[in-house]
């Protein structure tokens, strides 16, 4: 996901109007084989994945739901390469309300659905699940790690089982892990010097951590966090938790994940 944003938009029936953004550039002219496929799921069996992600997102300023079906229908019309990006949603009329991406099952889910309510184990030291991170999971992009698809995404159990994984995958699993110990963690997208990327804000005793889920950097204290307000290099789009989904109401840069600048665009429900 550490690759140059790029947007494209497209026209989609059944009323659902689709703002594409790529957050990888693809390997030029590369073609996927059906051995390359099958090793998609071999990663999805090794996993036994059984969490549930199916759910719908209700959107603020609008009647009319968006449900999984509607986006897995409008993500079907396009190529197996198209289908690897991310997708952030306009509906009826309201821009940006959403996001989906495809998981290892190879079918687009939204973005909240990822953090599945998962933790390894228990712990009470805030700084515990981005040490493990640290020691446990490799960086490696999608592309290679899946057959040159742009950008797969694992839920935050998958995260924890899957050796290798991208920024994507490492900032679920921190997130999703926090959130269980009672921090109001959120999963950020948007670009770190330039490139596409997703990485982790945590609100503790009202104050706003920056956290680097793929830094591999041991660190053994809370107090050793950056302050998000200090952190250069990355500008925030798009924000979210397990239940709810912001986005930036104006294009200027900001070190500050909450405010006026922000705008809750829809709630997840999930079942």
């Amino acid at each position: 996901m550490r690759q140059l944003l790029a947007f494209a938009l497209f026209g989609i029936v059944l009323m659902l109007p689709e703002l594409q953004q790529r957050w990888h550039s693809p390997p030029a002219n590369q073609a996927l084989s059906e051995h390359r496929l099958a090793a998609l799921h071999r990663e999805v069996d090794s996993a036994r994945i059984q969490d549930n992600q199916r759910g719908t997102v209700l959107i603020h300023g609008s009647g009319a739901p968006l449900t999984e079906a509607m986006v897995q229908q409008a993500v079907a019309k396009r190529s197996e390469q198209e289908s690897s990006y991310i997708s952030v949603w306009n509906w009826q009329g309201l821009e940006s309300v959403t996001a989906s991406a495809r998981g290892l099952d190879k079918l687009h889910h939204f973005a909240n659905s990822y953090l599945v309510g998962f933790q390894p184990f228990e712990t009470k030291s805030l700084w515990v699940p981005l040490y493990t991170l640290a020691i446990r999971k490799e960086y490696q992009y999608d592309h290679l790690q899946y057959a040159g698809l742009a950008d797969i995404w694992q839920t935050s159990r998958q995260a924890y089982y899957q050796k290798r994984g991208d920024c994507e995958d490492h900032a679920i699993l921190l997130a999703d892990w926090l959130i269980n110990l009672g921090v109001d963690a959120r999963v950020a997208l948007g670009t770190h010097e330039g490139q596409g990327h997703a990485w982790v804000v945590a609100i503790v005793n009202d104050t706003e951590y920056l956290l680097e889920a793929t830094s591999k950097r041991r660190q053994s204290s809370w107090q050793a966090m950056p302050l998000a307000a200090l952190v250069e290099g990355y500008e925030v789009e798009f924000q979210f938790n397990r239940d709810y989904f912001w986005a930036k109401t104006t294009s200027a840069p900001t070190r500050r994940y909450r405010g006026s600048h922000w705008i809750r665009k829809s709630q997840f429900i999930r079942g």
